[in-house]
């Protein structure tokens, strides 16, 4: 009665819901954190494993033999990510939409168009004896945690209403192909976008977007985008697409990354150098889990992927590696002629039966939805897509093809030259990667980690027929192939997403490169200096300046001079150093961009009723410095045919009024980190209370796609602010001239639990550019250690 007294007329609903909220929000606070002191049982262990805590919640696991060692990090991995690692197998094998209701049962729809459970049971039937113990023994230890949980899991773990079913050893190859679907080009539809392009700009148009004027384009799928009949009809039937959900990016998400490494010329210790940061979706928690593992058979440290045994970017007793994505088109889109009845496709001068599966899909309060997926001889069969002019088409994917990813990776961190290192890799198929690595011994390395598409015609940038025989792959090629880069006369070796490779190599790894800016300006500083320090790596990471700005403000320069206020942007712009800073110039430029594409290809875009933003940066580039078609300066919606210079000067001065409004006439004082900022969300986000909650932000950053602070996303609310959707997913340096440490930052913590300590307490570092140490020695270890943990048989 005292509570209610002080909220007389206060409605009763009010009060109620205030009651519930706040007993919710105190759950909340203490229910299930992770675990961190005493002796835990884990069934199957051999004997005991030790476990030492640090200060930001990294684990240090000791154990007598390997596969004790995986027990182990299941047991972790499910102890702090338990809720990230539940999402994350529903999502593989088609189950969101029995947690999360209609809301994810597109999602549920696409997973299982691309068969990626029935995918990975195929992987783990073809593993050797070692992977396959492997991921049993990881299996072991999750479950064992889930076990001595019994009901007492994480809010995360509640929200979703369904107890966990025992993890399966081949849960852990789903995470493996997600990543897979998170890498390759195929998510963002290239190939189908540019069939579109095809449509509705001809050849010429297709050369200016794509970026290539020697682009391939089948006879057959010219004829298809102009409306003639091509060789051997399609036969496409008229049938509904799927809806493959919006994009809201002005251009395809960057996943990218950067990594660099440094010979011991270029050193100030002497010894080789090793710098990584992943560009990846930023959520909380992190994608990764940073660990450290030792046994007699493994020894490795740095960053795991929880649902995975295993490390996968981080360093062994004698290398330390690092990944960047090749952006390799690692598919292709096939156009296939099916018969009358829909029920067969032609190959090989003959017709053959579709495989068909019927699924049903259970939604969380609603009906089962059922669902029908049909599979030619090279995978997945797309429906047709009239309103896009799509006809039925298989995916060719490298993800598909069965490979022993996890066995290259144990032989990787026990590598101790050069060699060892690339004869690891040959098991390795996709996502295709940038390997980078150090050795103790002073060596750097570099290869293409992965296995090519040998494609018998054309480079796959478009569709293809699959009536064909002329078209197609000869298989994959071998890792062996791959070029190779050891210890380089310049001591140095970058990878940025870009192409790297001769021009020999050029037709072998077609790809959606990324512009070579972020490449090109670490390799600009780190040849600038031979004393190369971890402090000076943690920097560089943090890198700013913008040479895409560069090539943008001078090829403005080229069009000039601009009168009123475009002038006044103008010399802005030229004034300026071009840094990705939170205040100054940094603001114009953004505007500028987001205009530019729009004066230049939204009215085209808008004229053609194409669903996603058209032209990126490669294209606007190329038509500010003169490689792409004139017609593209020219605004389509009007009678008039525009200059070059009145569609910029036109944009300038839209940037300059915009920014005007926004923070006054300094340009000095415009805020970039206003405009530009970074909410880090738990995957619940959308749950009442518990999103708020667990929602961390909104903090004002710099950078840009283009710039080494690699920082971007996408406008939103209607233009006012962008937000960022993908950034740096940890950052990873080893200097061996200091072995016992490592040094790294996540953009979160390592728990998954919003009230446990160690769920957002490196922000701050993140934010700031900074990490911590990571030790390695058992001296360092020791010293580093707050809090032990055994795990007892």
């Amino acid at each position: 009665m005292s509570l209610i007294k002080p909220l007389k007329g206060v409605p009763l609903f009010l009060l109620t819901t205030f009651l519930l909220l706040a007993g919710m929000f105190v759950w909340l606070q203490h229910t299930a954190k992770p675990w961190r002191k005493g002796r835990h049982p884990l069934p199957g262990l051999g004997a005991e494993v030790s476990v030492r805590w640090d200060v930001w919640g990294v684990p240090h696991v000791t154990a007598g033999d390997e596969l004790d060692l995986m027990r182990a990090l299941g047991w972790l991995h499910a102890n702090d990510r338990m809720t990230q690692m539940e999402l994350g197998r529903r999502a593989g094998r088609g189950r969101l939409a029995e947690v999360a209701g209609p809301t994810a049962l597109g999602t549920d729809v696409y997973l299982r168009t691309l068969r990626i459970e029935p995918t990975a049971e195929a992987i783990y039937r073809s593993l050797p004896d070692r992977s396959r113990a492997w991921l049993d023994a990881y299996a072991e230890g999750v479950n064992a945690w889930l076990t001595a949980r019994g009901g007492s899991l994480a809010p995360g773990m509640r929200i979703l209403g369904r107890a966990p079913e025992p993890w399966r050893s081949t849960d852990s190859l789903l995470f493996t192909l997600l990543m897979s679907v998170d890498l390759s080009f195929w998510d963002q539809h290239p190939e189908e976008e540019r069939f579109q392009w095809l449509r509705a700009f001809g050849e010429a148009g297709v050369r200016d977007l794509v970026g290539d004027p020697e682009i391939h384009l089948p006879e057959a799928i010219l004829a298809l985008a102009e409306g003639r009949e091509p060789p051997e009809s399609t036969g496409q039937q008229d049938e509904e697409g799927a809806d493959q959900g919006e994009v809201v990016a002005d251009e395809p998400v960057a996943l990218g990354s950067n990594n660099w490494a440094v010979g011991p010329s270029r050193a100030a210790g002497g010894k080789a150098m090793l710098a990584n940061d992943p560009h990846l979706g930023l959520n909380l928690p992190s994608v990764w889990y940073q660990a450290q593992l030792r046994s007699p058979e493994y020894d490795a440290a740095g960053m795991t992927l929880p649902g995975v045994p295993g490390v996968v970017i981080g360093r062994g007793p004698h290398l330390a590696w690092a990944l960047t994505n090749v952006m390799l088109d690692d598919h292709d889109i096939v156009f296939e002629r099916l018969d009358e009845t829909g029920r067969r496709y032609w190959r090989d001068g003959a017709w053959r039966d579709l495989e068909v599966e019927e699924h049903r899909i259970q939604v969380r309060g609603e009906d089962d939805v059922p669902l029908t997926l049909r599979r030619t001889d090279l995978g997945p069969l797309l429906e047709a897509d009239p309103e896009r002019g799509l006809p039925p088409r298989s995916l060719r994917w490298t993800a598909h093809v069965a490979d022993d990813a996890l066995g290259a990776f144990q032989r990787l961190a026990m590598a101790s030259t050069p060699e060892e290192a690339l004869d690891a890799m040959g098991t390795y198929v996709a996502p295709a990667q940038n390997l980078v690595a150090a050795f103790a011994s002073g060596e750097i390395l570099y290869t293409t980690l992965g296995q090519v598409p040998d494609r018998k015609k054309g480079g796959g940038r478009l569709p293809i027929p699959g009536w064909d025989p002329d078209y197609g792959w000869n298989g994959l090629r071998p890792q062996a192939a791959n070029p190779v880069v050891e210890s380089p006369p310049d001591d140095l070796l970058v990878t940025a997403n870009s192409d790297i490779f001769p021009p020999n190599e050029s037709e072998r790894f077609t790809a959606d490169f990324f512009l070579p800016f972020r490449h090109d300006r670490i390799h600009q500083r780190l040849a600038e200096a031979t004393d190369w320090t971890v402090d000076g790596f943690s920097e560089l990471l943090t890198d700013n300046h913008s040479l895409f700005a560069d090539r943008v403000v001078a090829a403005l320069a080229g069009y000039a001079p601009f009168e009123g206020d475009a002038g006044r942007a103008f010399a802005a712009l030229e004034d300026w150093d071009r840094n990705m800073d939170p205040s100054g110039p940094s603001a114009l430029f953004a505007l500028l961009r987001r205009q530019l594409m729009a004066d230049l290809f939204g009215d085209e875009q808008r004229a053609a009723e194409l669903p996603k933003p058209l032209g990126h940066r490669r294209s606007l580039v190329d038509l500010l410095e003169g490689r792409a078609g004139s017609r593209w300066f020219d605004d389509v919606s009007t009678p008039e045919v525009e200059t070059p210079t009145e569609i910029l000067t036109a944009a300038l001065a839209t940037a300059w009024t915009e920014g005007q409004r926004r923070w006054g006439p300094a340009v000095s004082q415009w805020r970039y980190g206003e405009l530009l900022t970074l909410t880090l969300r738990h995957r619940l986000d959308s749950v009442p209370v518990f999103g708020r909650w667990s929602r961390r932000g909104p903090f004002s950053v710099a950078g840009s796609p283009t710039t080494v602070l690699a920082l971007g996303g996408a406008w939103i609310d209607d233009g006012e602010r962008m937000t960022v959707t993908f950034g740096p997913s940890m950052r990873w340096i080893v200097d061996w001239s200091d072995p016992e440490t490592a040094w790294a930052v996540l953009p979160g913590g390592q728990s998954g639990h919003p009230a446990d300590p160690h769920y957002d307490d490196q922000i701050p570092l993140f934010l700031a550019g900074r990490l911590h140490e990571a030790p390695w020695s058992e001296a360092a270890i020791e010293a580093a250690t707050v809090a032990r943990s055994t795990l007892v048989p």
